[in-house]
């Protein structure tokens, strides 16, 4: 784990309400649609899909704010479905997560306790960032998971 300033960026993203229990209809669809707009619309892909989870408390009942979003050299063009971002600096705690998604909970029950073993506040943001996605092979997914801080 370490605490870190992830860089300022722009961002093809995609923006809805959901709960925990319907992350996984945005998945496929989302997923390999925000890289067909970026090739459609001509953009440099800058680095790995980013989910934003804004106001998540773990319930999986509760409605919070999605942003699925791909990293793009600049904001040109008229995206379908998605729009451009700009994302300021982000303060945060981060801690690398191998294996399947499934037990990406332990790996957030880790980095909470954390947050408030060190005096921190989290922010009600928290990204993860999928390095390695390994779909027939969910041992050799690598995601970073991010806390925001206050």
């Amino acid at each position: 784990m370490q605490t870190k300033q992830a860089p300022p960026m722009t961002t093809l993203c995609y923006t809805t309400n959901t709960t925990l229990k319907e992350l996984h209809r945005f998945w496929n669809v989302t997923a390999q649609g925000i890289y067909r707009e970026a090739n459609r619309l001509g953009l440099d892909i800058m680095g790995p899909v980013y989910w934003s989870y804004y106001g998540v408390d773990g319930n999986p009942d509760t409605v919070f704010r999605l942003e699925i979003s791909l990293p793009v050299s600049k904001a040109t063009g008229q995206p379908d479905g998605f729009a451009f971002k700009r994302w300021e600096p982000f303060h945060c705690l981060a801690a690398l997560h191998v294996g399947p998604w499934e037990n990406l909970p332990e790996t957030y029950r880790r980095l909470m306790s954390t947050v408030f073993e060190q005096g921190n506040q989290p922010n009600g943001i928290c990204r993860e960032v999928y390095l390695n996605m390994n779909l027939e092979q969910p041992p050799h997914n690598v995601t970073e998971v991010q806390i925001g801080l206050a």
